[in-house]
């Protein structure tokens, strides 16, 4: 059994995916809130209120501009438009589906040998630890 703690566990694995993660944005050229804001335009069209909204639940990191600065890069970058209300590019929605399946790739290496069974413990359990530290979300 190993003598490493759960922090050192929890810790490891958060950065093995974060630079998984990371690399997968970088070899499309984007920022994670760039990603977060394809992921939300996935779903279909929004205004930039609607868009605030879908991001607003999303934790922050050291890396992020305003959802504002992203967004207008996107757009010149023509991955998104905006008529009445933000939406992906033909152009916008190839590249997010590229990068869903860089993603996927990412997620299927971190569960190789994991039964839904264990991912779905694991998860419930690390969700209770957030719950015990004071997290309501």
């Amino acid at each position: 059994m190993s003598t490493r703690t759960l922090a050192y566990w929890l810790a490891l694995v958060d950065r093995l995916v974060e630079r998984g993660f990371a690399g997968a944005l970088d070899e499309h050229g984007i920022t994670r809130m760039q990603w977060r804001i394809l992921t939300a335009l996935g779903d279909g069209p929004a205004t930039a209120d609607q868009l605030d909204a879908a991001l607003a639940d999303m934790p922050a990191y050291d890396d992020d501009a305003t959802a504002a600065e992203q967004l207008g890069e996107l757009v010149e970058s023509g991955w998104v438009e905006s008529a009445d209300a933000y939406r992906l590019t033909e152009r916008g929605r190839v590249a997010h589906g590229h990068i869903l399946d860089a993603v996927a790739e990412l997620r299927s290496r971190v569960l190789t040998d994991i039964t839904p069974e264990e991912e779905a413990a694991t998860v419930a359990l690390l969700e209770r630890m957030a719950r015990n530290l004071g997290w309501d979300g």
